[in-house]
Parts: structure tokens; sequence; C-alpha cells
């Protein structure tokens, strides 16, 4: 909670700027991963339970952040499919020319999907959208999908902030815990992922 307090006292220092900071954490926690931006906008939504802050003003700054870092992460994954157009043998931040198309492969398949639910998948909503780039889904298709993720996902933050009366502690303990959750569930089907391509490897016919 001192991370919590240290800014509440910015945006309140900041006074009318204050807003810059729930559209900027927005938009690291798809530039950064490790940066608590969810927790920063959990903040956003109860200044507008509480009247401190108008609640549509406090949507629309958090949804223009995160579509902003969207943005970012899409032009590097567009950046990167270049790359490796230009470089097919050579392999960049670990990744292979094999390994991207198999990423732009399922992008193909499942990305409008992906990145309709992207702003509640933490830890991996950046990923998503260098996937989209790299991928060369269109750009307004992939912002536009992320823009009504993000929207909703604001809403539902004030929708909580409403339901636990403006308790920010509360608050926090609830969307730990969802995203805890999801976390764990990603993780799993992963290891199922892995075991389903193990045991397909192991099956196929071994050539002569």
């Amino acid at each position: 909670m001192v991370f919590i307090e240290h800014v509440d006292k910015l945006i309140g220092a900041l006074g009318p700027f204050g807003f810059l900071v729930l559209g900027v954490a927005a938009l690291l926690e798809y530039v950064v991963p490790p940066f608590p931006g969810d927790t920063v906008v959990l903040m956003g939504g109860i200044y507008a339970v509480r009247g401190e802050k108008p609640w549509w003003l406090v949507l629309g700054v958090v949804t223009v952040g995160s579509v902003l870092g969207a943005a970012i992460n899409y032009a590097v994954g567009r950046w990167l499919a270049r790359r490796f157009e230009a470089n097919p043998g050579r392999s960049f931040f670990g990744l292979t020319h094999a390994k991207l198309e198999a990423v732009q492969a399922r992008m193909r398949r499942a990305g409008p999907w992906l990145l309709l639910v992207n702003r509640f998948l933490p830890g991996i909503r950046g990923v998503i959208f260098i996937a989209a780039g790299a991928a060369h889904v269109p750009r307004v298709n992939a912002l536009a999908l992320g823009a009504v993720s993000a929207l909703a996902h604001s809403g539902l933050v004030l929708g909580l902030g409403m339901a636990v009366g403006g308790n920010l502690e509360r608050l926090t303990l609830l969307v730990s815990r969802y995203q805890y959750g999801v976390i764990g569930l990603l993780v799993v089907a992963a290891l199922g992922l892995g075991v389903r391509a193990l045991t397909r490897r192991r099956e196929s016919p071994v050539g002569p």
C-alpha cells in the first residue's frame, strides 16, 4: 500500500494534471509488463466513485493510455517482422524466423479474440499486440479491438469501485485475486499445450 499512497499524493499534487498519471500508468503496463498499472488504474475508479474525478473522464483517460501502449507494442511487432523479412536467417531477442511464422499463424486464427480480451489478461496483454504487429493484423482493427477491451475492463473497475463503496484496500484485494487467478489459468493452459505438443511429437511416426 506504500506505493499506492505515494501515487495518491502525486495525483493530488498535480491537480488537474493528475489524470496524466492514470493514462501513463495504463500505457506503461503494456510497454513494461512488471509495472503495476492496474493498481494505479484502480485508484482512478475509486476517485470516480467518490466523486473526486468525473467517471467519464477517468474512463476516457485510461482507455486512451491503454490504446497508446498497445500502439507502441504493435509498432514493435511490425519492426520485428520487417527485420526478419530483411534477414530471414537471423534471430532477434531469442526469436527465430520459424517461431515468428508460428506466432503469425496463431494470430491469424485467434488474433481477433485475443485482442478483444487482452485487457483482461495481465502479463501477456502487451505481447498480444506485439504478435498482432508481427502478423500484419491491420493496425486500425487491432487498436479498435484494444479500445473496446480497455473500455470494458475500465468499466468493470468502476463497477467494482461502486460495489465496495470506494474502499481502495478491498478493491485492490479483489483485483489481486483476479489477476492471480488469470495467471494461474494461463500457466495451466501453457502446461496443457506443452504436454499436448510433446505427446503428438512422440506419437508421430519416425521416418526411415
